[in-house]
C-alpha cells in the first residue's frame, strides 16, 4: 500500500452508482473538495448499458422512468436526455396455467384497462384481494415504517401468509406472487421472503398506479453515470475497493487496496450489505451492524434479446407477456422507435433464478426463448442477439433489482437505515423514502446526503 494522500478532501463518496454520482457532482459544484472512490472499472453501479452492433442500446440494469419521478426527470432535462414512451400499443399476453390470453389492459399489482378472459371467479377473487391489500396501503403514514405494535404486527408476517389468507383461487395467489417477484421495490423477492410491511410500504411510496415505468430513454439510462462523471473529471477513482473507514470527530480516514485519503466526512453510497463489508474503526453502532447483515439483495437475472425488427407487432401484440411459464413471468418491448430493432427484456427471479443458473449456458439460453416462443410465436426462438445480465454473480452488487426486508427487519433495525453515524452518510436507492428502488430513490439519496454534509462545510 502506498503511503497516505497528503489531500484532506472534504468529502469522500464510495461508490459511483448513480446515487454517489449525483451526491459528488453536488458537493462538486458547491465549490468543495470532492473524491470519488470505485471499487469496479467503471461507474454507474446498476445503471449501466451497452450498444449493439445494430447501434441499438441496452439496459443491463435499470432503465425505465416514470411521470412522477421528478427527480430524475429533473436530472434528464439537465442533461439533455430524451425519452419516449415504453412501447405499450396492442394486446398483452397471459400465460396461466397452460392457457393463453390476449387482452388489452395491464396488472402488476395495480390493475388498468380490460381484464384478461379467465373466469369471473378467478379475476374477482384477485380484485377483491388487492382491495383489501390498498386499504392497509392506505393506513401507513408516509416515510420508513417506524417501530410500533401495528408494524410490528405487519412486520411479523411474511407476504405470502397474507396472500393465502387473503385469496381463494390459484389465480389469486400468483397475482400477488408474481407482483412481488416483479416490482422493482421488492427486491424482487419471493413472496415467503418478505416482510407484508414492506411490500405494503413499496406500495404506499412506490406505487405502479403511478406508472414508474411510463418512459424509456433515447440512448439508454446506462448514459447518465457517464455524463455525471465526466463533470467531475480525475475525482474518481477506479478499481479501488474500500477495506476500512477509520472515524472520529475530527473526520474519516479511507482506505483502499492502493491507498489511504483522509476527508472531513464521508458517504457510502452501496447498498446496505455492501456497505456492511468495509471495516469501521471504531465498529458501527450494533443496529446498524445487525441491520447489515439482514437485508438481502434481490435474486434476478436480466436478459435483453434483440431481433432485426419488433415482430410481435406484425400481430397486433405490444410486446408485453406476462404469466407463470416454467422461467419468465414478466416481458416488455424496450425498442427504440429510431432504430427500428425490436428488443425485449426479461427476467428470470427468485426460485426459478436458482434453477436456471445451474443450467449450462446453452439450455439457459434455449429455457429463455422457448417460453418468449410462448407469449410471441416461434419468431422468438431466432434473435440476433442474445445477453444474459446475471447480477446475483456480481460481487460489486449481489443482486437487482435493489435490495429488500425480510420479516422483521423494519421494525427491529430499520431506524439504522439512514441514521448518519458520525461523520458517515448513507445513499443509495435502498435509502430512499419515495421510489426506492428506483432511478428517482437514488438520485434523491445522493441530493439529501449532499445537502446534509454541504451543511457543515
Amino acid at each position: 500500500m502506498s503511503i497516505s494522500n497528503p489531500i484532506v478532501y472534504d468529502c469522500i463518496v464510495v461508490g459511483a452508482g448513480l446515487a454517489g454520482l449525483v451526491a459528488a457532482r453536488n458537493i462538486h459544484r458547491s465549490g468543495h473538495n470532492v473524491l470519488v472512490i470505485e471499487a469496479q472499472d467503471r461507474f454507474g453501479g446498476r445503471m449501466y448499458g451497452q450498444y449493439l452492433p445494430s447501434k441499438q442500446w441496452i439496459d443491463r440494469g435499470g432503465q425505465w422512468v416514470g411521470p412522477t419521478q421528478d427527480r430524475f426527470l429533473a436530472l434528464l432535462d439537465e442533461y439533455g436526455v430524451r425519452r419516449f414512451p415504453s412501447p405499450a400499443e396492442g394486446r398483452k399476453v397471459l400465460i396461466f396455467d397452460g392457457k393463453r390470453y390476449e387482452f388489452d389492459g395491464f396488472f402488476q399489482g395495480f390493475p388498468e384497462g380490460e381484464p384478461p378472459s379467465i373466469s369471473e371467479e378467478e379475476w374477482r377473487d384477485a380484485m377483491d384481494a388487492w382491495e383489501r391489500f390498498e386499504t392497509l396501503t392506505k393506513e401507513l403514514p408516509s416515510g420508513h415504517p417506524r417501530r410500533d405494535r401495528q408494524n410490528q404486527k405487519l412486520d411479523s408476517q411474511t407476504f405470502i401468509q397474507w396472500i393465502e389468507e387473503n385469496t381463494l383461487t390459484a389465480f389469486g395467489r400468483w397475482y400477488f406472487s408474481y407482483m412481488s417477484r416483479a416490482v422493482g421495490y421488492l427486491g424482487p423477492a419471493e413472496p415467503s421472503q418478505v416482510s407484508l410491511l414492506h411490500v405494503l410500504w413499496g406500495n404506499n411510496c412506490a406505487p405502479q398506479s403511478e406508472h414508474p415505468e411510463a418512459e424509456l430513454l433515447h440512448g439508454g439510462a446506462g448514459q447518465i453515470p457517464e455524463k455525471i462523471a465526466t463533470e467531475l473529471g480525475t475525482r474518481i477513482r477506479l478499481r479501488e475497493p474500500v477495506l476500512r473507514i477509520c472515524h472520529d470527530q475530527a473526520g474519516v480516514e479511507v482506505e483502499t487496496l492502493k491507498s489511504r485519503f483522509t476527508a472531513k466526512f464521508t458517504i457510502v453510497a452501496m447498498p446496505p450489505h455492501l456497505a456492511g463489508r468495509i471495516i469501521y474503526d471504531p465498529p458501527m453502532p450494533p443496529l446498524r451492524e445487525q441491520l447489515t447483515q439482514r437485508v438481502p439483495m434481490g435474486c434476478c437475472a436480466k436478459i435483453l434479446i434483440s431481433y432485426d425488427r419488433p415482430f410481435w407487432r406484425d400481430k397486433g401484440l405490444a410486446g408485453i407477456g406476462l404469466g407463470n411459464c416454467k422461467w419468465i413471468e414478466l416481458c416488455a418491448d424496450s425498442s427504440d422507435p429510431e432504430t427500428g430493432v425490436g428488443v425485449i427484456a426479461t427476467f428470470v427471479v427468485g426460485d426459478r433464478y436458482r434453477d436456471w443458473r445451474s443450467m449450462s449456458d446453452s439450455d439457459r439460453r434455449a429455457a429463455v426463448l422457448s417460453d418468449l416462443a410462448i407469449y410471441f410465436g416461434d419468431e422468438a426462438l431466432s434473435p440476433s442477439t442474445y445477453d444474459e445480465v446475471d447480477w446475483p454473480s456480481d460481487p460489486w452488487a449481489g443482486g437487482g433489482y435493489a435490495a429488500f426486508m425480510p420479516p422483521g427487519v423494519w421494525t427491529s433495525f430499520g431506524e439504522a437505515l439512514t441514521a448518519p453515524v458520525g461523520r458517515i452518510y448513507w445513499a443509495g436507492t435502498e435509502m430512499a423514502e419515495r421510489w426506492p428502488g428506483f432511478f428517482d430513490g437514488a438520485v434523491r439519496t445522493g441530493e439529501a446526503a449532499a445537502k446534509a454534509i454541504m451543511s457543515f462545510l
